[in-house]
């Protein structure tokens, strides 16, 4: 198959690519080392040894019994040691030591700049129309060149969270920002293959409408075998041909400066053969070069942001209130006229009676966004007075607005004329639950949304308030506030007053002041 009989083929698919990377891909850049190489560097023992003692070539076997040599050791550590004391309270299981190790050595690599080498290839592949990636790598390789996108870490984040295949990574094998996530030891992945039919069930979507770009992986990669019959069982013929027209395997080929692209059949078990596109190259520019065939010309990240606000819209509790229909204009009577979404632009046509019209449920929302949906004069005069004075909500999110207008102590607050008397909140009025132990306030913000998920998700939510909340954290609590609001505000959680000062924690972190 030539260059350009691929890029027709690609072209006849109508949704941009998805790219599914593997540790070959972060070897190319960072240099990184292999699974195996990760591994010798933590054990004290020759990696044949282990081989040896359990029979085995299995890696995640091996890391199963590294895990435990080194948790042995951690805890044979002197007391004044600073690993130890760092993480004592972070052991959380037999693998825990090992992850952290690991986890330690990818944020350090995580801060090395990319070779200028790269410079070309890595600007061609960033400014791809793609709508999103998968992948198994622990490090942050693929988010640094895509910082824009959206991320979600773990299986059960990816399978618990609302997700809108746009502008996002799925990092199914966990991520060194969350150790614990790691899918790493013989338990590990007996776990993950438990969830195979959840995961797929969740991809197949992505896998029949988009061209899969795999990039970093060995053919015969047995997660990948294992995933890719998960999701072959749920299709039917004619999607199972949809899906192998869809399949386009990346092979690194050292010193070839050349593409060579050719139809293949994957051997997998139970002797099913999945005809796949394969690509040959020690040149991934040249692959890059065929994807950028596919133009838009709105960002991919705005793209899934006017998706989520419809899907918002769908879901909100008052739907209406989200859409506005601009005045003189005869729809019944034109059936040319079309509809049209206006991203970020209802404040320039809101009256005073549509912000007197919006929910707390809007200003909530509208907190945790980064940019400025509404006029902050008009949501201090008009909506959070009413909202407050109609519902009697003592909880109401309001730093923002009032940063926005240039008040910034209490002061400011009480003479100027957006003093309405509400009682402004800070540190101590966001807490409510009584029970959280004292190592629970210790926890940073990962480990608490981690230690409490699914029918406990609530606990985290409510320990929020107790934690240490720095800057830097301030992203993935937002992340975290958008990901469950609905399922806290507008499904009618019982515990939706912790969600609200929640809510209202950030904006006071974000935006308040102490004194």
């Amino acid at each position: 198959m030539t260059k350009d009989e691929f890029i027709n083929r690609l072209k006849s698919i109508d949704k941009a690519p998805f790219l599914f990377l593997g540790s070959g891909f972060s070897r190319h850049y960072t240099d990184a080392p292999t699974w195996e190489g990760i591994l010798e560097k933590f054990s004290k023992k020759p990696l044949n040894q282990y081989r040896s003692i359990l029979n085995t070539n299995s890696l995640p076997l091996i890391a199963t019994e590294l895990s435990k040599d080194l948790t042995h050791d951690f805890w044979e550590l002197p007391s004044d040691d600073e690993f130890f004391i760092r993480h004592k309270n972070d052991i959380k299981d037999q693998s825990s030591v090992l992850k952290i190790r690991i986890a330690d050595y990818l944020r350090e690599l995580s801060l090395k700049q990319f070779g200028s080498s790269f410079e070309e290839e890595l600007k061609l592949l960033a400014g791809l129309n793609i709508d999103g990636i998968i992948t198994t790598n622990w490090d942050d390789t693929i988010e640094r060149i895509f910082p824009k996108y959206t991320t979600y870490i773990g299986q059960k984040e990816l399978l618990f969270s609302t997700t809108f295949s746009i502008g996002e990574i799925y990092k199914i094998h966990g991520s060194f920002r969350d150790p614990s996530s790691m899918i790493l030891t013989n338990e590990d992945y007996e776990g993950f293959k438990d969830k195979y039919p959840y995961l797929a069930a969740k991809l197949i979507t992505i896998f029949v409408e988009h061209p899969i770009v795999f990039i970093g992986y060995s053919l015969s990669d047995p997660n990948i075998q294992e995933l890719l019959k998960s999701i072959v069982k749920c299709l039917d013929e004619t999607h199972i041909s949809k899906l192998q027209n869809n399949l386009i395997f990346v092979e690194w080929k050292p010193n070839d400066n050349d593409v060579h692209i050719e139809k293949y059949d994957i051997s997998m078990k139970d002797g099913i053969l999945l005809p796949v596109t394969r690509i040959q190259t020690g040149n991934f520019k040249l692959v890059y070069e065929c994807l950028s065939y596919y133009e838009r010309k709105i960002p991919t990240e705005v793209l899934r942001e006017y998706k989520k606000q419809f899907y918002d819209i769908v879901v909100s509790e008052k739907p209406e209130r989200k859409i506005l229909a601009l005045s003189d204009t005869k729809v019944d009577m034109d059936s040319k006229i079309q509809v049209v979404y206006g991203f970020g632009a209802i404040d320039k046509y809101m009256t005073a009676n549509g912000y007197i019209g919006l929910t707390a449920i809007d200003i909530m929302r509208d907190v945790i966004k980064e940019e400025d949906s509404y006029e902050a004069s008009k949501i201090l005069t008009k909506s959070i007075p009413m909202i407050t004075k109609q519902r009697r909500i003592i909880f109401i999110p309001i730093y923002k607005y009032l940063s926005l207008v240039g008040i910034h102590s209490d002061e400011d607050y009480k003479n100027s004329q957006f003093n309405f008397g509400y009682k402004l909140k800070k540190g101590t009025d966001f807490k409510s639950y009584q029970s959280f132990t004292d190592n629970d306030k210790k926890k940073s913000l990962i480990e608490a949304i981690q230690t409490y998920k699914d029918k406990d998700k609530w606990k985290a939510v409510a320990l929020i308030p107790y934690l240490e909340i720095s800057n830097d954290d301030l992203p993935l609590l937002a992340s975290f506030i958008e990901n469950n609001i609905s399922e806290f505000l507008v499904n009618k959680n019982s515990k939706s007053t912790s969600m609200r000062k929640l809510i209202c924690f950030y904006d006071w972190k974000k935006y308040g002041w102490s004194s």
